[in-house]
């Protein structure tokens, strides 16, 4: 005996109703994503080498900020001579005297427009651009910076030292 075999017909899928949900989904994604603005701070790269043609017996200033949680330290030389130590005031540094110490070296070094930031991991990063804003412009309290260079001529500058150089934390 036979039996009858009957074709089965397969039923189509009703792609709609995923669809619809796809969407939605999609829609909800975009909705609910926060679009954030990201800051970027320019700074030179300390530079490897430099091929100086005259050699001079003047020792670079080679000016170091040494930032630590707790205090400023200011230093000079290939050797690092430490010049001053700004310790905080509450939960800031006293950012004015740094200003009348580094006008005072600029004063001395008035050709010179580079200066070495090397914070600690601890340091706040918003200190960090405090410090950054104090160390390049003068202020309102002098127009501008007057002195004779090493050569003998008169130099006039409105900014402190606005090459900062970053050094490498590990």
């Amino acid at each position: 005996m036979r039996t009858r075999r009957e074709k089965k017909e397969i039923p189509k899928l009703n792609l709609i109703p995923i669809l619809d949900a796809v969407f939605i989904f999609i829609f909800f994604l975009l909705m609910s994503a926060q679009f954030v603005e990201i800051y970027e701070i320019g700074s030179d790269a300390p530079a490897i080498a430099t091929i100086d043609t005259q050699k001079s017996d003047e020792k670079p200033l080679n000016l170091t900020l040494k930032i630590s949680t707790n205090e400023i330290e200011i230093k000079t030389g290939v050797e690092g001579t430490t010049k001053s130590k700004i310790t905080k005031l509450g939960e800031e540094f006293d950012l004015s005297k740094l200003k009348k110490i580094l006008i005072d070296i600029k004063l001395k070094n008035i050709e010179e427009r580079s200066i070495i930031i090397s914070p600690s991991k601890s340091v706040n990063y918003k200190q960090i651009v405090k410090i950054m804003d104090s160390v390049t412009g003068v202020g309102s309290e002098f127009p501008e910076l007057s002195a004779k260079s090493k050569k003998g001529k008169l130099v006039r500058t409105k900014t402190l030292f606005d090459q900062i150089i970053f050094e490498t934390v590990i």
